[in-house]
């Protein structure tokens, strides 16, 4: 209960301790201690599906959306603002110039989390999370050899990964944006229930590495109350730490050609 009453509400270690009648180095103790066991069981909670049959399913609970085909998870990135850190402090600087960790995370059509990257410094561009993501790799080698994710303009546009049209396609793009926008959804709900990565719980005030560790814990936390039908009572999950987004300049872009058969299939 220690270690939940942390996640729930983000209270410092001292409000903590006087709740529980525990002296502040065990709350520390304890709540780095569920933290790790949530991380090592993250892979049992956190899972991309690979098999046709499971991709499949995913695809239906997209394309019940706004009828987008063929997606396999929607895809955004959410910062986590952390205390200054005492080393290379300059690079968790983010572009609304507070410390933060950059989390990319992609989700279903029911909100549960099926990747999740939590160890980047806030400046880090979300394309260049991408790129060094496991999740990025099981797309180029066809480990996932079917299907497509969606992003937004801070993405490139992949074979695997669509993104919305700068000159509107008003078809196309709305279909994407109501389909893609489960994930900021996800994120928003994620922080609902777990405030201490919410900015409504304050600043987490440890080290990157524990934030990190502390942001995977509670996504394995979360993906249990999806699986479990935890309600939660208020509906407006809105993610108030998303940033604007910077459009992707680098050079690939070639999924130009497959979103080109999608726009002309939508204006049909």
């Amino acid at each position: 209960m220690v270690a939940l009453r942390f996640y729930a509400t983000g209270s410092f270690q001292l409000v903590n301790a006087d709740v529980h009648n525990i002296s502040k180095s065990s709350v520390s103790n304890i709540t780095r201690d569920v933290t790790q066991c949530l991380v090592r069981v993250c892979q049992q909670y956190v899972v991309m599906p690979t098999d046709p049959v499971e991709l499949q399913s995913v695809m239906q609970g997209f394309n019940n959306v706004a009828n987008f085909p063929n997606v396999v998870g929607a895809i955004d990135g959410t910062h986590i603002r952390i205390r200054a850190p005492s080393v290379d402090e300059h690079i968790y600087v983010n572009r609304k110039n507070y410390h933060s960790v950059n989390v990319q995370g992609v989700c279903d059509s029911d909100m549960k989390f099926m990747n999740i990257v939590a160890k980047w410094p806030g400046a880090t561009h979300d394309a260049f999370i991408w790129a060094n993501s496991n999740i990025s790799e099981m797309f180029e080698n066809r480990t996932i050899g079917h299907g497509w994710l969606l992003g937004d303009s801070g993405y490139p546009l992949r074979p695997w990964l669509l993104t919305p049209v700068l000159n509107p396609q008003q078809r196309y793009n709305k279909a994407h944006v109501q389909t893609r926008s489960i994930v900021e959804r996800s994120f928003g709900l994620l922080k609902s229930r777990f405030r201490c990565i919410d900015t409504s719980g304050g600043t987490l005030l440890y080290t990157p590495k524990r934030c990190c560790d502390i942001v995977i814990a509670v996504v394995v936390l979360h993906n249990m109350c999806i699986i479990h039908r935890i309600p939660l009572q208020a509906d407006n999950f809105e993610d108030l730490s998303r940033l604007g987004r910077q459009h992707y300049n680098g050079n690939l872009n070639d999924g130009a050609a497959v979103r080109q058969i999608l726009m002309q299939n939508k204006n049909k």
